[in-house]
């Protein structure tokens, strides 16, 4: 059986629920942007995040098919747009603050801390592959306490390249060592994580959870429907 677990982590190991198009938590991080010596209302720090973040992402996308970007960096350039020239501590404090005030809920799944820990009593390599902001993702493994349970955590704003491009497969290859020869992909997104593990040529389980897009062919390996991550093959209670 497979002795290589590739996990997803939203939607798969942690239900999360945010919403970051709320205009009060623009409104709110305007004021944190304030604090700084930084005047710009809400709608217009919206507006000026979201056009930085796509030329980062057009930038970025000469080199790979599915690029991703690095939030510090957007509200860096907002920042000198309005003057400042912050520090990285800031930049982290941003990011987070972002993360927090669009949050309505995170937890994990049921079973995830036991599953990650038999796989890896049972010898077993545990990876993490998110898309998704390193800043925030580390300090929710942490909270979540299950940082220390992988092998390697490849997160797509440090690798620069998001799921499902194999190249980002490439990535954990190459920074972890991850074999994906005996390797399994788990993931509860038909294109992100199973279209992705098959670009990679590894066998994929799909997971249907609430988070899961609606409507999409769904082409893996296994599939459990139900959210039952003990479902998970070469896994047992």
């Amino acid at each position: 059986m497979y002795q290589t677990y590739i996990f997803d982590l939203y939607g798969t190991l942690i239900d999360i629920e945010t919403d970051e198009e709320q205009s009060e938590v623009w409104e709110r991080l305007a004021l944190h942007f304030g604090y700084q010596g930084l005047s710009i209302s809400g709608g217009e720090l919206q507006e000026r995040f979201l056009r930085e973040r796509d030329l980062q992402l057009d930038e970025a996308a000469r080199s790979c098919e599915y690029p991703d970007f690095v939030m510090e960096e957007v509200f860096r350039s907002v920042a000198r747009q309005l003057g400042g020239e912050p520090d990285q501590a800031w930049l982290y404090e941003t990011v987070r603050w972002l993360r927090t005030l669009s949050m309505a809920h995170i937890s994990l799944y049921e079973g995830v801390t036991e599953i990650l820990q038999t796989l890896r009593e049972r010898g077993k390599k545990v990876f993490l592959l998110s898309n998704g902001q390193k800043t925030f993702i580390e300090a929710e493994l942490t909270m979540l306490g299950i940082i220390h349970l992988f092998d390697g955590i490849a997160i797509s704003s440090e690798a620069g390249v998001s799921k499902p491009d194999p190249l980002f497969y490439r990535y954990l290859v190459e920074r972890y060592g991850a074999d994906l020869s005996s390797a399994i992909m788990i993931g509860n997104d038909p294109r992100t994580d199973i279209e992705g593990a098959l670009k990679a040529g590894i066998d994929s389980c799909y997971i249907h959870t609430a988070s899961s897009p609606s409507n999409m062919v769904v082409k893996s390996t296994y599939s459990i429907w139900d959210g039952g991550l003990r479902q998970i093959p070469g896994w047992s209670s």
